[in-house]
């Protein structure tokens, strides 16, 4: 999709995570403009199904970054220039298990990078159980971009 950019960073670290095999999925925002919504997010969410330390190091070196896992202290992270809107996402809320969602996502092709990418209804679901006022805010928006894929799709 042209309207999603990834800096030149992002686009070597999703690489990197295809290359070496590390299953994730883009959830959020990020998902939900990617299945059809109109708005705009300020990170890219990846929901990993278990964190692969090495495979995640190895994954960030290739796109000019750091994996640190947040020595307990913090979550773990991905960073560096061109990857500070990255996000490690550990629990997804309202989701069934990792492997349930990977299996009923979808593949995008975005800067010739192939991403899987959870779809908007399940976003929505997720959004819903999260229960904060900034999902809540979105939930119109991405319900209206659902009826509209429907519509087009009994069309």
């Amino acid at each position: 999709m042209s309207e999603f950019v990834l800096t030149a960073a992002e686009r070597a670290l999703l690489a990197a995570l295809g290359a070496l095999d590390i299953r994730y999925l883009l959830v959020g925002m990020g998902a939900a403009l990617l299945e059809g919504a109109n708005g705009t997010t300020q990170d890219l969410d990846l929901w990993f199904g278990r964190i692969d330390e090495a495979g995640l190091k190895e994954a960030a070196r290739r796109a000019g970054g750091f994996y640190s896992s947040g020595l307990g202290l913090q979550e773990p992270m991905i960073g560096g220039e061109g990857l500070d809107r990255v996000d490690l996402v550990l629990t997804a809320s309202g989701l069934d298990s990792f492997d349930d969602e990977y299996a009923r996502s979808r593949d995008y092709d975005i800067d010739d990078v192939r991403v899987r990418v959870l779809p908007i209804e399940r976003v929505i679901a997720s959004k819903r159980a999260a229960g904060r006022p900034k999902d809540a805010a979105q939930i119109p928006l991405l319900e209206a971009a659902l009826a509209a894929r429907r519509s087009t799709e009994e069309d």
